[in-house]
């Protein structure tokens, strides 16, 4: 085989290569965007909760155990707490952690962004679990202590302009994170966002208590 036609051999290998890795190259976009569309252009702050979503377990999977130091949850423990944002009401959540670790909740309520403007929260429940692998950790170093844990929802929030006289239907994700200590003291946080690009947080702190029965709860 002469030069010549060993350099148009390895042109044309080299440029099926290229073909082969820009089909490759569609189908992991054309993927991730099948599967969440906003995996492109959202923030990817890896404090951000929904880059955090590795740590809500599957149905078909067991949520781990809180450790020693944690609080140990052997009854359902229910919490309830209003949402603000700078003292400024942002409603109410409730919610119930299961032994097994799994979370149930829901955020109501009915609040004004602004002056002219009201929204009324029409659909928000949320879903997860506990995860006592996050470990707590600011400038005075760790809390081992504490128990995290993360959930997420879809949130319809009606919003009502006072000015115009026009209503819309806000569709977006919700996610209530937070820790428990074992004094069963709760904080966290409320995130919404319509696109995983910006968001808004509202913040929230309560007791949990120990209940029973629950069937009435999230009614």
């Amino acid at each position: 085989m002469n030069s010549v036609h060993l350099e148009r051999l390895l042109q044309g290998n080299h440029r099926g290569v290229v073909l082969l890795l820009m089909l490759l190259i569609i189908v992991v976009i054309g993927t991730l965007a099948w599967f969440d569309p906003f995996a492109l252009f959202s923030n990817q702050d890896p404090q951000l909760p929904w880059n955090q979503e590795f740590r809500i377990v599957r149905a078909s999977e067991e949520v781990q155990t809180p450790s020693e130091e944690q609080l140990s949850i052997t009854r359902p423990l229910v919490i309830q707490a209003n949402v603000s944002l700078q003292r400024q009401r942002r409603g109410k959540i409730a919610m119930v952690i299961q032994p097994d670790g799994r979370i149930e909740g829901k955020w109501t309520g009915e609040y004004k962004p602004s002056p002219k403007v009201d929204h009324v929260v029409m659909s928000a429940p949320f879903k997860g679990n506990i995860d006592p692998s996050k470990i707590y950790s600011d400038e005075y170093g760790e809390n081992r202590s504490l128990l995290y844990f993360i959930t997420k929802g879809k949130s319809i929030i009606l919003e009502t302009n006072s000015k115009t006289i026009r209503s819309r239907s806000v569709n977006g994700l919700i996610y209530l994170t937070g820790w428990l200590n074992p004094e069963y003291n709760a904080t966290g946080e409320i995130t919404l966002t319509l696109n995983k690009k910006s968001c808004k947080v509202y913040s929230w702190q309560a007791k949990a208590t120990e209940q029973k029965s629950i069937f009435d709860f999230l009614k």
